[in-house]
């Protein structure tokens, strides 16, 4: 199965049944949103709500259809395939207000509300979309958190 809406559908709904509510992020919700023509994608970005990864890291863990990209494992995000495409997720921890700590230390303040305000359907699939405000505001900030660090091998998160 290529990355296809399909795909999109699928690793959501995979994630839902395990537990786990991630919202799409980046190309792909650009996309179903309509910001965006249709066109080929690398990847399906998504962000999860939540203080730590530790729940998602145990119920990831579990499923067998989801292979972790250990060198894409930092405080701030989770990588994984599913049947073969490349899947990325960010933290979004709550506070005072959105908020994603890039590396632990580079904060990265989205604007509220943090999701488009309804369900988008992909494929049938019922799916929460980062709202366009803060696709736009993440584009156009994105040097600012650092890309430089991605390579650097303390950044890396160990397992737990």
């Amino acid at each position: 199965m290529e990355n296809t809406r399909e795909k999109v559908a699928a690793v959501t709904a995979a994630l839902r049944r395990s537990g786990v509510v991630c919202d799409l992020f980046g190309g792909w919700a650009e996309e179903v949103l309509g910001l965006r023509k249709p066109s080929t994608h690398s990847d399906i970005d998504m962000v999860y709500r939540s203080e730590t990864f530790r729940e998602l890291d145990s119920k990831l863990r579990d499923i067998p259809e989801f292979e972790e990209v250990p060198l894409k494992r930092f405080r701030h995000k989770r990588a994984f395939r599913f049947y073969g495409t490349l899947c990325e997720i960010t933290l979004v921890q709550g506070g005072e207000g959105p908020v994603t700590l890039f590396w632990g230390d580079a904060p990265f303040l989205w604007d509220t509300p943090l999701l488009h305000g309804a369900l988008v359907e992909v494929e049938k699939e019922p799916i929460s979309v980062v709202s366009a405000s803060n696709l736009k505001r993440y584009r156009d900030l994105h040097r600012d958190r650092q890309p430089h660090r991605w390579r650097e091998p303390q950044a890396l998160e160990a397992y737990e």
